[in-house]
């Protein structure tokens, strides 16, 4: 995703004719029978409606072929067979078809006003057949409205994940935003590319930076926190207690390795966790860095900032949620990788189209857009999707 506005209302009348004019093809045309219009738009109003797997999103296409038709004005032919349909979303073009979704429905990063906190977070596609073909999404998500303002596409282990991330930083503009990190992304590298740009991180620390976790556990020992802040919630059958502590890293030598990262304050998070009904309580601590500028007329505001930030990370991982256990992503197998890549891109179209509704309840969405088809038209051109 790019840094710039997405084409206006003026310049877009809908997704639909975006995708008639602008969507690569690249197929020969021997054989070539079915619009690439046609069958993305049956795809992602069979997810819409609740269908999951390859053959009932292949019924549901056939079965509302009419109606499709009409609402993307094409012309009628013999729906597509379900053995050539995961043929045809292997053969589309990722990044092509991830650049309409972007210019149509993206979010611009703006990097004159105000920053705000994206997360960066990773999603595996746990469905992908071949062991040796994992593939993956990296997600950057807005902390408070949850939109996915971002995301590239990943193959390989975990590791792998680290330089796709540094270039979605840096093709987004979210480099110069406000950026939380899990702990995997906690290095020298893509620290200073944030700090470097202007922009701002946090991020934890654990084992991976083992000398590093060893002198953030050993400050609060030495040293008086600069600010702190306690917050209760009771949701779920739990109330959790979170103190969140502010320190200076100034006092701390550094390894050189981090000079160009403008590493200055250590948040310590600790969580008292009392499950109600079994009268558990569970203690952790967890440590997090940031490149925060420590001024003495906001170190309470900064503490607060940092310390709801850390809680809207893990917030986010509430889209991994709705991916696995209301669209079964997890569950869904595929046979190549553009294939899986290509259905998370769409399913996650699918997503933010129903989040641009401000639902309550992801599922009682769903079963609205399914039970009435009218309800469905009509959702679909109040978002600009028709």
């Amino acid at each position: 995703m790019n840094s710039e506005l997405p084409v206006s209302n003026e310049q877009i009348t809908s997704f639909v004719d975006l995708l008639k004019n602008n969507l690569p093809e690249h197929r020969d045309n021997r054989g070539k029978r079915h619009t690439l219009v046609w069958v993305i738009v049956g795809f992602v109003l069979a997810t819409l409606v609740g269908r999951q797997k390859l053959s009932s999103i292949h019924r549901y296409i056939c079965n509302r072929a009419n109606w499709l038709y009409e609402i993307t004005q094409t012309q009628k032919i013999k729906p597509i067979s379900r053995a050539h349909l995961p043929r045809f979303l292997n053969g589309l073009d990722w990044s092509a078809l991830n650049e309409l979704i972007e210019r149509c429905f993206g979010i611009k990063i703006d990097c004159t006003q105000s920053k705000k906190w994206i997360a960066i977070d990773g999603k595996a596609l746990r469905g992908t057949l071949d062991a040796g073909d994992k593939q993956n999404i990296v997600l950057a998500i807005d902390h408070h409205t949850r939109e996915v303002v971002a995301q590239a596409r990943q193959s390989g282990d975990k590791s792998s994940e680290i330089p796709v991330v540094r270039e979605l930083l840096k093709d987004s503009g979210l480099e110069k935003q406000k950026v939380s990190l899990d702990a995997h992304h906690f290095n020298p590298i893509t620290t200073a590319q944030i700090h470097q740009a202007d922009g701002i991180y946090l991020t934890q620390v654990k084992e991976n930076q083992a000398i590093f976790l060893k002198q953030c556990k050993s400050l609060p020992i030495q040293s008086t926190p600069l600010a702190e802040t306690i917050s209760h919630e009771k949701a779920h059958g739990r109330v959790t207690t979170r103190r969140a502590q502010l320190f200076s890293l100034d006092s701390l030598s550094l390894d050189s390795r981090w000079k160009s990262s403008g590493l200055s304050v250590l948040i310590v998070m600790e969580r008292e966790t009392v499950e109600i009904a079994k009268q558990k309580t569970t203690f952790d601590t967890s440590y997090y860095v940031s490149n925060s500028a420590i001024e003495s007329s906001s170190i309470q505001a900064l503490t607060e900032e940092l310390a709801g930030a850390i809680r809207f990370h893990w917030g986010v991982e509430s889209n991994n949620w709705i991916r696995d256990v209301t669209f079964n992503e997890d569950h869904i197998k595929t046979k190549a990788g553009n294939q899986a890549q290509i259905m998370a891109l769409l399913r996650g179209l699918a997503i933010e189209l129903i989040r641009k509704t401000s639902p309550k309840n992801f599922q009682a969405a769903i079963e609205d857009l399914s039970d009435s088809i009218a309800n469905l038209e009509s959702m679909l051109r109040q978002v600009k999707f028709l």
